[in-house]
């Protein structure tokens, strides 16, 4: 039983080291031969987990394999548009300017229900509206608006707002950030005199503190229901 429990983990252990050198996809963006690949590596994991005869090689090896040609295929991709086409296919425009083109939802296998479903998980739910749908490689359909149908943006009101990024966390759960604090180059002093200035005894006591690319520094004790700000920068001093 022992033997059995260190061989699965040992497998499991391998597994997701083999997902993890093939990058950060989810399941639903993969193209064909990386899903192929997918369910090649659980088989192969699994296969030695169900013979405790089978050497450990045996699944392993063929792992590595898979990672090292799905390495190579990725980097042609990159490579070669024609490899790429090949292997992953091209975007297939299913509606322009309203109107769906039937043949192409044929070719592709979509049904009407299909396509509709798509729309409404992109918040489309009238296909008249829509300027471009396209059937992503991935399978996944990505539907624009028309012009007259899309939100109002500031620059269709001639304003320009500020600049505006990722938050940056200074501590979480009571640690801090070291590697935030680098990049952007804050220094540990300046987050002991935010974290005083809010009225905390120590980084410790502090569940989340960030700081937003206007300067503003938030901050939410533990164990508190409230969020405490400041002002912590000048936006002219966000580096990030």
């Amino acid at each position: 039983m022992l033997t059995l429990f260190v061989r699965s983990l040992i497998l499991f252990v391998s597994a997701v080291i083999a997902m993890r050198l093939m990058g950060k996809r989810e399941v639903g963006q993969l193209q064909p031969y990386e899903l192929v690949v997918v369910i090649m590596i659980a088989e192969l994991a699994a296969t030695p987990i169900g013979d405790a005869g089978s050497p450990l090689l045996y699944g392993i090896l063929p792992m590595t394999a898979l990672v090292i040609c799905h390495g190579l295929i990725s980097w042609l991709c990159m490579k070669s548009d024609k490899f790429r086409a090949l292997m992953c296919g091209r975007p297939t425009v299913l509606i322009r300017d309203g109107v769906i083109d039937e043949k192409r939802l044929q070719e592709m296998s979509i049904t009407l229900a299909d396509l509709m479903e798509e729309l409404r998980l992109d918040g489309v739910l009238d296909p008249s509206e829509v300027g471009v749908a396209v059937l992503e490689t991935s399978g996944k359909v990505t539907a624009f608006p028309k012009a007259e149908n899309r939100p109002v943006t500031p620059q269709d009101l001639g304003m320009k707002p500020p600049r505006e990024s990722l938050p940056m966390t200074l501590i979480m759960d009571g640690k801090v950030q070291k590697d935030n604090l680098r990049w952007g180059n804050l220094s540990d002093e300046w987050l002991e005199e935010q974290v005083k200035a809010l009225g905390f005894a120590g980084v410790k006591d502090v569940l989340l503190m960030y700081v937003s690319t206007g300067g503003r520094v938030m901050a939410q004790g533990k164990g508190k229901g409230e969020v405490k700000s400041r002002q912590g920068l000048s936006p002219e001093e966000v580096k990030w």
